[in-house]
C-alpha cells in the first residue's frame, strides 16, 4: 500500500467565503497520509478567523499527520506565500491548492499511486470547472478553459502542449515531489505565472504525468487573479518562454521529448504556430527561435 506523506499547501488570501469548503475537500481525502500547512497572505476580510474556527472545530489532529498555520506580516504575493508553506513542509509529495478551489476525495489515492509506480515527479489532473456556488460553469469562459486542457489531445507529448498554453491551469492541479521543488530552486517571483514558470522548468527535466480522471475543481469568480491580467502579464510570459527555449537550445535539457531535435520538430509543426501567431509577443519569439535553429 502507498502511504507516502503528502504535504497540502494552502495559500490563502481573501477567501473566506469559499476557504471552509476547500478545507474540507482535504480533510475528506481517502488517501490519509497528509499533512495540511495553511499560510495566509495577510488577508483584509476575515479569513484568518475563519481559519482557525476550522482548524478548531474539525479535529484536524486526529485526521492529518500534523497541521501548521503560519500568518504573512504583510502581503507578499502568491509565489512567496507557497514557497514559505513548502519550506515547512515534510513530506516527499508536495501539492498546492488554491483557496477557492475543492478536491475530489479520492485525488492523491488516484494520482500518487501512478506517480510511485512510473517514478514521476511531476504530475496533474483533468479539471472541472465550477462557479461560485460549486456547481459545473457552462459560460464561455468556463469552456475557454476546459478548451485548454483539449490541447494535450492536439500534442504528441504533455510537454509539447505546456509550450502552447498552461494545461495544468494552475498550481493548484500540480502534485510534485520535494526533492524536484528543491532541484528547480522554488517558485519564482512572477506576479501572474508563476505556475506555468514551474511547470515549464520541471518539463526540462522530466516528462509531466497528465492523470485524465477528473479530481481538481477549478473556480471561476469575480476575484480570480487572472481577471487582472495586464502588460505585466505579457512580459512575464515573453521571459519565460524566452528562458525556456534558452534552455533547450543551450542542451539544458534531460527529458528526450524536449531535446532540440524534437523541439524544432514541433515549433515547425503546424499546431504550435497556429496558436503562437495570434500573439505579436509569441510571434516575435517563434521568429527568433527559428532563426537561431538555422544557425
Amino acid at each position: 500500500m502507498i502511504d507516502s506523506l503528502v504535504s497540502v499547501i494552502v495559500p490563502s488570501y481573501n477567501y473566506e467565503k469559499y476557504i471552509v469548503e476547500c478545507l474540507e475537500s482535504i480533510e475528506k481525502q481517502d488517501y490519509r497520509n497528509i499533512e495540511l500547512i495553511i499560510v495566509d497572505d495577510y488577508s483584509k476580510d476575515n479569513s484568518r478567523k475563519v481559519i482557525k474556527k476550522f482548524i478548531e472545530q474539525c479535529r484536524c489532529n486526529e485526521r492529518f499527520i500534523e497541521i501548521r498555520y503560519i500568518e504573512n506580516p504583510e502581503n507578499k504575493g502568491a509565489h512567496y506565500t507557497i514557497n514559505e508553506g513548502i519550506k515547512r513542509a515534510k513530506g516527499k509529495y508536495i501539492a498546492v491548492i488554491n483557496a477557492d478551489d475543492l478536491y475530489e476525495s479520492n485525488r492523491f489515492s488516484k494520482i500518487i499511486p501512478e506517480m510511485e509506480k512510473r517514478g514521476i515527479e511531476i504530475a496533474f489532473s483533468s479539471i472541472e470547472v465550477i462557479n461560485k456556488e460549486s456547481v459545473s460553469a457552462e459560460d464561455e469562459e468556463a469552456q475557454n478553459f476546459r478548451k485548454i486542457q483539449m490541447r494535450i489531445n492536439e500534442c504528441r507529448q504533455v510537454s509539447h502542449a505546456l509550450m502552447i498554453q498552461n494545461v495544468a491551469i494552475s498550481t493548484g492541479n500540480m502534485v510534485f515531489t520535494k526533492n524536484l521543488y528543491n532541484k528547480l530552486g522554488g517558485f519564482k517571483e512572477y506576479k501572474y505565472i508563476h505556475d506555468w514558470d514551474f511547470i515549464l522548468r520541471s518539463a526540462l527535466l522530466q516528462e509531466p504525468l497528465y492523470i485524465r480522471e477528473t479530481n481538481y475543481y477549478y473556480r471561476l469568480h469575480d476575484n480570480n487573479s487572472f481577471r487582472e491580467l495586464s502588460s505585466i502579464a505579457d512580459q512575464e510570459v515573453n521571459l519565460v518562454l524566452h528562458n525556456f527555449f534558452d534552455e533547450i537550445m543551450n542542451g539544458n535539457v534531460i527529458n528526450h521529448n524536449l531535446s532540440k531535435d524534437n523541439v524544432e520538430y514541433v515549433i515547425k509543426g503546424t499546431y504550435l504556430y497556429k496558436y503562437w501567431t495570434k500573439d505579436n509577443i509569441l510571434r516575435t519569439l517563434i521568429e527568433k527561435i527559428r532563426n537561431r535553429m538555422k544557425m
